[in-house]
Formats: structure tokens, sequence, C-alpha cells
């Protein structure tokens, strides 16, 4: 049997990861597959030599970890991703391998659900199929595919055999009937694929409930379970925390009387900070009065008086009265980040050790994407090859998003000089008590608009007053026409009144699509209602010129051109008006 090049891919990405409600399931749904990948990765590495990841059997990189940071280490362990390539020696077969990789995948998850199971003891039916019903969710959760083909060629043209012949295998679903059923009950909150595991909210433990945040109308499949429960809750960093960071660290002075009441009541569970500043232990809702409510009826679902909360809130909103603290903006920023043209820079590789060189190179970005997220006082949830998923406040996420596309060109923008890789990064802003799949989705989608015109970054707004914007524009090679960014959020309030960019966005809304028949002859007049628009005074204000609020309205040209330089305006101006929002709470801009 000759040399076999052998390619992997867990699964299923949106299950594992996508399907979350709050910071804990997202973070250990992306904890959860890497693990997952490592686990198969380790048992690959026993069978030939690893080419993505490049890593050799007993590294340490391949033993598996359930915390945040390795023992004994400050370092994140490398996260695996979905996708593994290995090469096998002459003699191996590799169906054996793909078989043992699958089998030690499998027992990973077994591994960790029932560390879970232990843990979410008082909170699980006690129907007498539900430990059948537990397994049979667990047994059918995992998406594995494997694709092979002898090393009898150019290792270039092989590698793309597998990868067409793996594309072709994973469009092929498998449908199994499950054997096991509660009956009618109720499906999963996080994806309603599953039936729930769990007990009637009257007869869930309230300890657990408390502890892990369950609310009275969620329910949990096994998979939901094990990344509520799958690890400490004081590891992860509540996304009101991440939103408030900022504000959080021009305040910290006045935190102290906060936190010990906080202490004090007990009922609060401390919660990890963020690495890149360490302002307050406990999660940030406290600091918005409108959610006191929703945090007494989950920490007492019975009514009871809560020992201290009356001196938490007194202290919170001791706080909230200074005049000279402004009220903390709410909104938070999901980062989602992709390499380009890594496709290219893979074809070119004319071996498996320019394969493994390029996977070494690519490892060392997720550590310094660590560090640039927690930098600008962010909480990473996921970084893995050329992916990165992250939360942000906003006063620091376009700063961090130019960041990390700085980091990854340093390490792989010399790999193809014709098509060097670049990180197209997408910023998606939504109200941090939005659903985590709903900012997680905002997200994605700023990161595909980012990506249509490749090395971009992409903003997306969703307001919860109603609407949405975006703007994108070109990295360029250098920051992506940042100067236009920083001048909208300077020109908000008296310079650019919120009202003219209204009536600009209005005038656009009545105007005809480029795609109607005679919109052309409309150019002249879209020019000056525009025009007129933003040099009306009022007040006594003097207008700013055009070129000072980054308005360039082309001469000549097409109507579909001119109207999508306006839309283009009218978004980067409301993406800048979030933006500076969130400046002013912490006392800039």
């Amino acid at each position: 049997m000759p040399e076999h090049l052998l390619q992997v891919t867990l699964g299923p990405i949106q299950d594992f990861i996508a399907a979350a409600r709050r910071t804990r399931d997202l973070w250990f749904g992306s904890h959860l597959l890497s693990e997952l990948s490592r686990a198969a990765a380790a048992a690959l590495a026993n069978h030939g030599q690893l080419v993505f990841p490049a890593l050799d059997a007993g590294d340490l990189e391949l033993v598996p970890c359930d915390q945040v940071v390795r023992p004994g280490t400050d370092r994140m362990p490398l996260s695996v991703a979905n996708k593994l390539v290995v090469v096998l020696p002459a003699g191996t077969d590799p169906r054996q391998a793909a078989q043992a990789a699958r089998r030690a995948a499998q027992q990973r998850l077994v591994d960790l659900a029932t560390k879970a199971r232990r843990a979410a003891d008082g909170l699980l039916a006690a129907d007498h199929d539900i430990a059948a019903i537990w397994d049979e969710q667990l047994a059918t959760a995992l998406e594995f595919c494997a694709g092979w083909a002898p090393l009898d060629g150019g290792y270039a043209t092989v590698r793309e055999q597998v990868e067409a012949a793996l594309a072709s295998r994973k469009n092929l679903r498998e449908f199994v009937p499950w054997q096991h059923s509660r009956c009618g009950a109720p499906k999963s909150s996080l994806d309603g694929a599953r039936e729930t595991v769990l007990a009637e909210p009257a007869q869930r433990a309230p300890a657990k409930v408390q502890r892990y945040r369950i609310a009275s109308t969620e329910q949990l499949d096994a998979i939901g379970v094990l990344k509520r429960c799958g690890g400490d809750p004081e590891q992860f960093v509540p996304i009101r925390s991440v939103a408030l960071a900022s504000w959080l660290e021009r305040n910290t002075a006045r935190l102290g009387p906060v936190e010990d009441a906080c202490k004090q009541c007990g009922q609060l569970t401390k919660v990890r900070t963020l690495s890149g500043g360490r302002f307050f232990n406990y999660d940030a809702d406290v600091f918005f009065p409108d959610r006191w409510a929703a945090i007494e009826r989950e920490l007492s679902p019975d009514g009871l008086p809560l020992t201290g909360w009356s001196a938490v809130k007194e202290a919170a909103g001791g706080v909230l009265r200074e005049r000279t603290v402004p009220e903390p903006y709410p909104y938070v920023a999901c980062l989602v980040a992709d390499g380009d043209h890594m496709g290219a820079a893979l074809n070119r590789l004319s071996s498996a050790e320019a394969h493994r060189e390029f996977s070494r190179r690519l490892a060392a970005f997720p550590d310094q994407a660590r560090e640039v997220v927690e930098k600008h006082l962010g909480a990473l949830v996921y970084a893995g090859g050329d992916d990165v998923l992250a939360f942000l406040p906003l006063t620091k996420a376009v700063e961090c998003a130019d960041a990390l596309r700085r980091k990854f060109h340093e390490l792989l923008g010399d790999l193809n000089p014709a098509q060097p890789p670049t990180l197209s990064v997408g910023l998606g802003i939504g109200h941090s008590l939005e659903a985590m799949g709903d900012l997680l989705d905002l997200g994605r989608r700023a990161e595909k608009l980012a990506k249509v015109a490749r090395n971009s970054l992409a903003v997306v707004v969703q307001k919860r007053s109603g609407g949405e914007d975006s703007w994108t524009a070109r990295w360029s090679g250098g920051p992506p026409d940042h100067g236009a960014l920083a001048d909208a959020v300077k020109c908000q309030g008296s310079s650019l009144p919120a009202k003219k960019v209204a009536q600009v966005r209005d005038l656009l809304r009545r105007a005809p699509r480029p795609t109607e028949p005679d919109s052309g002859s409309w150019c002249d007049v879209l020019t000056q209602e525009v025009r007129r628009i933003i040099a009306h005074t009022a007040g006594g204000v003097q207008p700013p010129p055009l070129a000072e609020v980054r308005l360039e309205l082309p001469t000549t040209g097409s109507y579909a051109g001119l109207h999508r330089a306006v839309d283009n305006w009218v978004g980067l101006q409301r993406v800048a008006m979030v933006l500076a929002a969130a400046n002013r709470a912490i006392g800039e801009g």
C-alpha cells in the first residue's frame, strides 16, 4: 500500500458554535469543536505525519485541555481547526486511520459530556429513558467525514483530488430516525433540533439553575447541557461586561463600593474579568437599572427577598447618579474575521513540508489574535487558523480590527507575492441584550460584506429602535480609509446634525432605484438636493463643507454610481453615530 494523503473534517460547526444564548454557550461550543479536532489529530499523529496542524505525536498541543488556558501556563491551548490533513506512510490503511480518529473524537465528546452531566445533577429529567436519550443525542451529534488518495502524483494535485472527493461526500446527508423519545417534550431552545433533557422548571435544583443561569422557559438538549455546564461559570466573561469594558475602565476608582456590595450579597456569581484589564468582578448588568427586576427574578424565582440586593442597587445607582459619569452605552461589537486568498496560497504549495511550514506560521496567529483582542478590552471566543471570533467594546472595535489584519499580514503576507493572503474583518454591532445567536449573525453578515471586496472592513449596525445600516471599505495596504470613519465620528453632533443625515437617507429612499427606467435623468436632481440639505443653515450654525464630512459626489458617471456613493456616505455616518455615542459614554468626543 503506497503513501496516502488523508483529510478529515468534523462538525457541524453551526450546532457546536452558533447555537448559543449565553457567552458560555458560545465559548464552550467553539472550545468543544477544537477539543474534538484535537483528539482526532492526536489519533492521526500516531498513524502518520500531521500536515495541518503541523504537530508531531506527543506534542503538548495534542493533549486535551478543559480550561481557558493550559494549567501552569498563561497560554490558551492551540485552537485546532475542524479540518485535519495527514500524510500516511506506505503500508498504513487510511480507512483504519480515519476510523481511529473518529473513535477518538467521539470518546472525547463522551468524556466531556459525562463531566457536564455530573455538574448538571438536579437539572435533568428523571424519566426512565433519559439516559438512552442522552446517549443517542451524543452519538448522533458529531459529523465526521474523511477522504484520501494515494500520493502517487504531485502533492498539490493529490490534495485537490482529496478536497473534491471530501466535498462530494459532505453533500450527502444521513437521516436516521430517533430511537428514543420523550413523547412530545419541548425541543432545545438553542437550535430546536433535539428534545430537551431538562426537568420541568419547578423540578430543577434552584442552586444549579442560578449557577448555570437557566431561565424557566429555557430547554436544553444533551449538547446544550454540555455547553452550559461543561466549564466553570467563573471562566466566562458576560457580554454586558464586554460591552461596558471601556466605561468600567474609565470609572474604576468609583466601582469599589459596588463590588463590595455584590460580594456581601452572596447570590451574585463572580465572573472572569477581561484579561486586558481587571475592573469589576461581577456581571456589569448591575449598572443597568432596567435589568434589576430581571436579575431579581433570576436570582430568586420564588420571589423571596435577596439579602444584600438593596445595597447593590444603591451602590450602583450612586455611581450612575454622579454628574461626572456618563450613562453607559449598552451596544457591543461582534468581530468575525477570515483570511482571503488562502486557497491560492495553498495551491502554490508543492510538498507536504511546504504545507507544514504554512501550518506552523498560521498556527502562530491565534495566540497573537488573543493578545490583540485582550489588549483592546475584548473577549476572544475562538481563534483557529485564519478565523477569529471575538466580542469587543465599541470604543476599541475598529482599532482592534486594524491591529488583527496587520498581525495577519506580518505572518503570511509574503507567502504568495502575486496574491498575498489578507484578512477581511466584519464588525456586527448590536444591543448587548440581543440573543447571542443574533449578535453572531450580525458579525457573520458583516464578514460576508467584507469578503465581497476582500481585504476589507465591513460594519453592520442594528439598533433596537429599528433599522440596519452598513459601511464597507478596503484596507488597501493601510487603514481602511480610517480617516473617513474617524472624521465622520468627529463630525457627529454640532458640525453634522443627525437630522441632516436622516434627511439625506429619506431623500435616497424617495429617489428612483438605479434599476428603474429613466433613473439616469435623476443625477442632477439627487446631487442638488444632497447639496441643499448639507448646506442648509439651522440655528445660526455654519454648515460644514462637503469635503469635511467626506461626501464626494461624482460629477461624471452614471446615476447608479452617484446613488451608491450617497448610500455609502449615509451608511458611514450612521455607523459613526453609534461609535460617537460610545465615545461620549466614556467621556470622549
